[in-house]
């Protein structure tokens, strides 16, 4: 199983394949690494300077309502660490089968597993989590009640990407090519994935209207798009995500709880965290945007586009990266091309070379050779066309699509910087 709207379910929970070699990653400047470390774990020890509320925003009122049990006893592990500030909490809200919840939990929390954990608030009804009034709500709740001088929010859910809904009750004529991608709420408390889905703009809208994040980690599907960097450029400093599928039981919390709380490594550690966890198994992709640099980045890719169109346009799919492969796995998700993929194909050595360095400024990726989808086992990762990040293409192939990626496309503000002429 992973996280896109599915199904099926991972055996054990963790693992989705075995691999017998030893597999690769390129980080940022594409120089390679073993998979495995010495240790085998990422070291935690580090002074801190600051404390952090890092919010955890669970939406699993569909198929992955069984997974929140693991990973909240993960992340009650990893806070119990005598490393941690005592200002340092996590702020879980939890819509399952039962109604919405909120979880407070700090380093003196001694709990071991959700059933043990007492709500600091239970709703009296059920909500829609899957909004941006529920998610306002939330984040106005942790910042008010828990401040802290730096904040981390988790996403974790179903995801699509930056794609429109699947969903005929978020769209109405005059919103159907609006970006509905996160999470899965069904309003039924089973376990079905039929439900409403967030606005990526909404959600960059809210949390510009409440606080600026130090990072924003999907723990959900195909949310490393260019798209969705940009147009969350000015909520949080980092997006950190996977642009392809990711395994339904998601980061290992314990370490990772750790090292979200890290105080100048943070981000490397948090790559570096769910990394380990899959690089042998499963597989994974996943990097680290910097969005500071977005806006300068969108002027110089509009150059690239404006010399480059047509080019992009011939390319042919089939050859390149491809995160999800439309027409072969699926008509309901458009390719989601790795943008250096798409680079190589279309730039000279020194252009591309250039692009490169533009882009290593502010993106960090780790990957193994390798990951696991729903539709096709197991997907090869050729390294050389990597960087972590996808990038759509308007093809004429999805002009007539009943999903209306194209329209969808144009109206995000990275294209209306980067591709409308």
């Amino acid at each position: 199983m992973n996280r896109m709207n599915s199904i099926f379910r991972l055996v054990q929970g963790r693992t989705y394949g075995t691999v017998a070699a030893m597999l690769f990653f390129i980080v940022a400047t594409c120089s390679f690494t073993a998979c495995s470390k010495d240790d085998d774990t990422p070291s935690f020890v580090s002074p801190y300077a600051e404390s952090r509320t890092v919010m955890v925003y669970m939406v699993a009122e569909n198929s992955l309502s069984s997974n929140v049990w693991g990973d909240v006893h993960e992340m009650l592990a990893g806070m119990n660490n005598d490393t941690l500030r005592a200002g340092d909490r996590l702020v879980i809200y939890l819509d399952d089968l039962k109604m919405p919840r909120i979880y407070v939990v700090d380093k003196s929390t001694k709990k071991t597993s959700l059933s043990d954990l007492t709500p600091v608030l239970t709703y009296e009804k059920d909500v829609n989590s899957a909004s941006a009034e529920q998610l306002a709500a939330f984040i106005d709740y942790a910042t008010s009640h828990y401040p802290a001088d730096s904040y981390g929010l988790v996403m974790w859910s179903h995801a699509s990407g930056w794609v429109p809904s699947s969903f005929s009750g978020d769209y109405s004529n005059e919103t159907f090519g609006r970006r509905k991608s996160f999470g899965v709420d069904n309003g039924k408390n089973t376990s079905t994935n039929v439900g409403h889905q967030m606005n990526i703009v909404d959600i960059g809208n809210v949390l510009k209207g409440e606080v600026m994040l130090d990072f924003l980690f999907f723990d959900a599907c195909m949310m490393q798009n260019i798209e969705i960097a940009y147009e969350l450029r000015h909520s949080t400093k980092w997006v950190i995500a996977s642009p392809a599928e990711i395994p339904a039981s998601g980061a290992n919390y314990l370490s990772m709880t750790r090292a979200m709380f890290r105080d100048s490594d943070y981000v490397e550690r948090m790559l570096e965290a769910y990394y380990y966890e899959y690089c042998e198994t499963y597989g994974i992709v996943v990097s680290a945007v910097k969005t500071s640099l977005l806006d300068d980045y969108a002027a110089y890719m509009k150059s690239i586009v404006a010399a480059h169109r047509s080019e992009m346009m011939a390319l042919d799919s089939s050859s390149m990266l491809d995160y999800v492969k439309y027409g072969v796995w699926t008509t309901d998700f458009p390719d989601f091309l790795d943008m250096q993929g798409i680079m190589l194909k279309v730039l000279d050595e020194e252009e591309f070379a250039r692009w490169k360095a533009e882009t290593d400024k502010f993106m960090t990726c780790m990957q193994a050779g390798h990951w696991y989808s729903r539709y096709n086992s197991k997907n090869v990762i050729d390294v050389a066309q990597c960087c972590g990040t996808s990038m759509f293409i308007p093809f004429e192939k999805y002009a007539y699509n009943y999903w209306a990626f194209n329209e969808a496309y144009l109206n995000t503000s990275w294209a209306k910087a980067v591709w409308v002429e």
